[in-house]
């Protein structure tokens, strides 16, 4: 994002090290701490179920502890929810800059389906993703113990972010209020949208979550399958097949949306009310994936 190098290049003011590091970070000249930071960052933007807890290891031979990382993958986090945000809706940047503009690389593509297709083989048996007996992360945070009357709740979402608690408690009310039913989306299809791009990224901590509140919803256990390996819903069409390619556009290469994208969910009913909080859904759901899967979060049951 350009606005992100241009924040930067006025903070160091080194019009140079914004720009290695948006084109290559490993070419800018960064001390080892930095450069690991950003490697960790990178894997946790492009691929964040491909993170293990060797990755955090690797932070804290580095110099960060454990706070450090929390904020390190917060951070992160909440990056790819802007950028989605900023793609999603196609906000401009609206002053000068001498850092070149990104380039959109040449294979991407506007999705023709919301089904994604991944481009590696993916195998895992859990085992490198688990912490450790008794642990609720692979950060050091607040011991795992029943927590009356939030039962309801990924409780260890908010618990590993013990040590920043104002950010514990916005990611508590952001959920809420991302889950909340609206004018174009009920609370069930927000959840099935939540669930589809949890599935994508394979995030098996939102994965239990979504499928444990749609099943109690009474969702069909066939369609909650399909959307735990990220995959549509069959046979959409109209408004629906629209809602489901954005919010797939959004997790797999927001960098393509289009303002025609945004037309045609107008032209298939949605206001731009509607259209934006359709995007907040999607953008937070890669904030929510990444800081489970980025700090190891474990099940709470």
């Amino acid at each position: 994002m350009s606005a992100h190098a241009e924040f930067l290049r006025a903070a160091s003011q080194d019009t140079n090290l914004a720009t290695q590091i948006k084109t290559d970070f490993r070419k800018a000249g960064l001390s080892d701490p930095d450069l690991r930071m950003l490697e960790f960052v990178e894997k946790l933007a492009q691929s964040p179920w491909l993170v293990v807890e060797t990755d955090i290891k690797r932070l804290r031979q580095a110099g960060f502890n454990d706070v450090g990382i929390l904020h390190i993958v917060l951070g992160s986090a909440h990056f790819n929810y802007l950028n989605r945000m900023a793609d999603g809706i196609g906000i401009k940047f609206d002053y000068k800059t001498d850092i070149p503009e990104y380039k959109i690389p040449q294979e991407s593509s506007p999705l023709a389906s919301a089904d994604p297709v991944r481009g590696e083989t993916f195998h895992w048996d859990g085992s490198t993703k688990k912490p450790r007996e008794g642990a609720i992360a692979w950060i050091e945070g607040p011991a795992a113990t029943a927590d009356s009357g939030r039962s309801l709740e990924p409780q260890n979402l908010y618990r590993v972010m013990g040590e920043n608690p104002e950010a514990r408690d916005l990611a508590r009310e952001w959920r809420c209020y991302q889950l909340r039913a609206t004018t174009a989306l009920d609370a069930r299809q927000r959840m099935r949208i939540a669930l589809f791009i949890s599935g994508w990224n394979r995030c098996d901590y939102s994965i239990y979550w979504y499928q444990r509140a749609l099943t109690q919803l009474g969702e069909d256990q066939s369609l909650l399958a399909r959307l735990a390996q990220g995959k549509a819903p069959e046979n959409l069409g109209g408004l629906d097949q629209l809602v489901f390619q954005h919010a797939a556009r959004l997790t797999q290469e927001p960098w393509t949306t289009k303002e025609e994208t945004i037309e045609e969910l107008r032209q298939a009913g949605l206001d731009d009310k509607d259209i934006l909080q359709l995007t907040m859904l999607a953008s937070y759901l890669s904030f929510e994936n990444r800081v489970a899967l980025g700090l190891g979060v474990a099940l709470e049951f």
